[in-house]
């Protein structure tokens, strides 16, 4: 549409349509329009009302208004051209005002200060007299003049006129958006402005919308002119040849065909009974639709006796066919006349009148059983009546291909896979869409099937990678919102250059202990990291992971994980509770360890920090489309090497109940388990005390329980004599046992249990005491007890004062352990950081932030 809103006032318009040129709208605003002219410009002598106002265009405008509106009380209407649309004076006089607005170019700010202006001298200039009634005006905004004036053109220009217009209209893609514009204007302003609300726009509409629906008929459907309106410029490519190849969806067909399940319910063979009543016809008079306003009289007429044979045998033959309930079998004629339907070249209204002459000659003939008609029938254009089929069509054999997705295997079930994506990719499209009537009774159905979670689960195991359990998600206008893009032949060489190598295959100081030393496949561990690092062989992620592309030949197989991280991901964003959280943990320890083998950390510690950067900017980019706000990991001076011991707890805790062997059957198998334990407790050791804050008589409070426990059942040394390492010399020498951390509140109990004792330590009530302050002195530092007593006291003050400060506050946990210093506000911060930094890191080996998973 034009973005010259000039294009559009009546002048323009009634040069271009002559039946806007005739209107009574247009007939009373030239009259207006000539009184205005030759309205003169007085000085006025209280030039304060326009204090504020600098711009004399504005000000000269307003008085030559105001001397307007009093020549509007002395004025005559009663014309014959003109008197028949008194009741619309009113709107046709805002209706000359906001096109003199945009007529004169004035601005939003302009327009603020003329409506302020006519509001704060609202006797004199708010209201005007128009044929002897008073016409209110509303203070609206330069966007809500045009709102509303675009609205009053749709309403006053099309409305009530011949629908021969809508052909002039049709051919000027321009105006005719700006016509349809105005429609959409009218529906939104019905919902925006229920039951009045409080906005100067929606006075000026309800007003104005009571005025001229007053005495016409309620609806809750559009007009039938409204729908063809909605249907104009539309390109429909659907042949109108008359007949089809299968009334089934060619492409469902085919699938079926192949698979002999096209007879799997009875939808088809019902279709096939329909088909032999159409273009079987006992008479053609058409003259009974002379009375009618028909468009193409021998097309409804057709229609109509292909309805009328069916229905004459309704009862007998059709209602019930096969056992089926009638309100079924009447559902089926409906959808099949929506295929019919594609195929005829009819006006929205004349398939409006199709309907309405069908229920007025059948449904109210009391002598049939079952009665059939559709009285859902909203003016859908031939791409509506398509889709609402191809849909319908689908959920009606969706069990038959569930069965087969079922039995089939790679080639057949990836066709089935395919054409499921295109269906969900439909729903989404028509959820999009949707209006109050178009898509309602397939939309429910289709949710009626699949938002059960259960169902959605099937699909995603059965056609991994396409997005289908994202179909109900609200964020997304797309089923998948990482594709839509295809890949260049550029692209397609960089990946092309590294396929060949295993992706991940670092050579530097992080690989030293490399986790495929203790590669046990028989571990829980094992197996969920291979679900992580499965293939991923489509394309469904190239349009989020196509940043990485630039990357990928120096850090091959950084595009392939960004791949894997999406499909990881969303799997995440549909698992609930305990498995949510466990599954996190798996991905941020599986997302450092797979990208530090990528980027080929040497043992300078240097690495390609814009790769890593741009990495961590595309996850996070999936985490939000992903609304996932419970999972996340740390980006800022990431130090790999920690990340990676970090990993190897995490699964040593995960895998802790696993660990069985027999040394007399299996020497080799409880060798490489005894090494592996006696690997854990260095870093068992290294991480202990900095991880756990034990006391006396409550345990161990676990500072990161996402890669450590500080229950002593987990503690290696119990793991080692229970695979009896001690049968390996050289391991049992090397294996240092380590218990739990002193108890923070040791000294503390300790102090407590020994007043028990000796209560007479904290005891004075048995002193004597002296007024004489030299004689306390003397008694005091002459008894060595007391002197003892006071400096113990002293001392554990002094150590009651740090425990407070070590408990308390940071300042205890910046010495026990650097990492806690962020424990608490990291995450408060984290997203703002991320933002405003654009990820800087720190290449040095320094201890590095904790990473942050949030739990719900």
């Amino acid at each position: 549409m034009s973005n010259n809103r000039k294009d559009f006032i009546l002048t323009k318009l009634a040069e271009k349509y002559t039946f806007i040129k005739e209107s009574d709208l247009n007939k009373f605003y030239q009259k207006i329009d000539e009184l205005y002219k030759v309205v003169k410009i007085t000085e006025t002598n209280d030039t304060s009302i326009f204090s504020g106002i600098g711009d004399p265009d504005v000000i000269s405008f307003l008085i030559k208004l105001s001397n307007f509106w009093k020549d509007l009380l002395k004025e005559d209407f009663s014309g014959d051209d003109i008197a028949k649309s008194k009741i619309r004076h009113c709107t046709y006089l805002k209706y000359w005002l906001y096109d003199k607005l945009i007529i004169n170019g004035f601005n939003e700010y302009d327009v603020n200060m003329i409506s302020d202006f006519l509001k704060k001298n609202k006797h004199g200039y708010m209201t005007a007299i128009i044929s002897g009634k008073p016409c209110n005006f509303y203070k609206l905004s330069l966007k809500n003049i045009l709102k509303i004036k675009n609205l009053y053109d749709y309403y006053e220009l099309l409305y009530d006129f011949d629908m021969k217009h809508y052909d002039d209209i049709s051919k000027d893609k321009e105006y005719l958006l700006y016509f349809k514009n105005g429609l959409d204007l009218y529906k939104n302003s019905k919902v925006l402005c229920h039951s009045g609300k409080q906005s100067e726009y929606c006075y000026e509409f309800n007003k104005y919308s009571h005025a001229y629906n007053n005495g016409r008929a309620k609806s809750d459907t559009l007009s039938c002119k409204e729908k063809l309106l909605s249907s104009l410029y539309k390109k429909d490519t659907t042949p109108t040849d008359g007949k089809t190849m299968n009334t089934i969806d060619q492409g469902l067909y085919e699938l079926l065909q192949k698979d002999s399940i096209v007879n799997g319910t009875k939808l088809n063979k019902f279709y096939e009974l329909l088909e032999k009543h159409y273009g079987v016809s006992t008479s053609r008079n058409c003259d009974y639709l002379e009375k009618y306003s028909i468009k193409d009289k021998s097309v409804i007429c057709e229609l109509l006796e292909v309805v009328k044979n069916i229905l004459e045998k309704w009862d007998d033959t059709y209602a019930k066919y096969e056992e089926l309930n009638p309100n079924k079998t009447c559902t089926y004629l409906n959808y099949w006349l929506y295929d019919k339907l594609l195929y005829k070249d009819a006006s929205p209204c004349d398939i409006d009148m199709f309907y309405y002459l069908w229920y007025k000659l059948y449904i109210d003939k009391s002598e049939r059983k079952y009665k059939c008609s559709n009285e859902k029938y909203y003016g859908f254009t031939k791409e509506e009546l398509d889709n609402k089929k191809k849909l319908f069509d689908f959920l009606e054999y969706y069990n038959s291909i569930k069965g087969k997705l079922k039995e089939h295997k790679d080639e057949k079930k990836n066709k089935y896979c395919s054409y499921l994506k295109v269906i969900f990719e439909l729903y989404k499209e028509m959820e999009q869409k949707n209006d109050p009537h178009t898509y309602k009774d397939e939309i429910e159905l289709f949710r009626s099937i699949f938002f059960d979670n259960k169902e959605l689960h099937f699909l995603e195991e059965k056609c991994p990678d396409l997005c289908l359990g994202l179909v109900f998600s609200d964020k997304y206008k797309t089923l998948c919102p990482f594709e839509k893009m295809a890949k260049g032949e550029f692209e397609k060489a960089s990946l092309k250059s590294c396929a060949h190598l295993d992706s991940i295959n670092g050579s530097g100081k992080i690989g030293e202990t490399n986790e495929n030393d203790y590669n046990f496949s028989n571990l829980s561990t094992s197996t969920v990291y291979s679900e992580l690092n499965g293939d991923v062989t489509s394309d469904n992620y190239y349009r989020i992971c196509s940043k990485l592309i630039a990357y990928n030949e120096k850090n091959c197989g950084i595009y392939n994980l960004c791949n894997k991280l999406v499909r990881n991901l969303i799997q995440l964003s549909k698992m609930e509770k305990k498995k949510r959280t466990d599954r996190c943990e798996y991905i941020t320890h599986w997302i450092y360890d797979n990208i530090a083998k990528i980027l080929n950390i040497n043992e300078k510690n240097i690495y390609d920090k814009d790769a890593l950067s741009e990495f961590f900017h595309v996850g996070y980019d999936i985490l939000n489309k992903l609304d996932i706000f419970d999972c996340f990991y740390n980006t800022v001076n990431v130090n790999f090497e920690e990340q990676r011991e970090k990993k190897h707890l995490h699964d040593y805790f995960k895998n802790y109940g696993n660990f069985n062997c027999n040394v007399s059957s299996d020497n080799n198998e409880c060798q490489k388990y005894c090494e592996y334990v006696l690997f854990i407790n260095r870093l068992y050791i290294k991480y202990l005390e900095r991880s756990c804050d034990c006391f006396k008589s409550e345990g161990c409070k676990e500072r990161y329980p996402y890669y450590f426990k500080c229950d002593d059942n987990y503690n290696p040394h119990t793991l080692f004599e229970k695979l009896e390492c001690k049968n390996f010399e050289q391991l049992s020498n090397d294996f240092k046992i380590v218990t739990s951390p002193i108890p923070v509140d040791y000294h503390v109990k300790l102090l407590a249990e020994i007043s028990e004792v000796q209560p007479h330590l904290i005891s004075w009530d048995n002193k004597k005491s002296s007024i004489i302050p030299e004689v306390v002195s003397d008694k005091i530092t002459s008894d060595p007890f007391h002197t003892f007593s006071l400096g113990s006291f002293g001392f554990l003050g002094v150590f009651l004062i740090l425990f407070m400060l070590y408990k308390f506050t940071p300042v205890g946990s910046y010495f026990n352990n650097r990492d806690t210093i962020n424990k608490d506000s990291y995450f408060e911060n984290f997203e703002n950081q991320y933002l405003e930094d654009d990820v800087e890191f720190n290449h040095s080996n320094t201890q590095n932030r904790r990473m942050r998973i949030a739990y719900h």
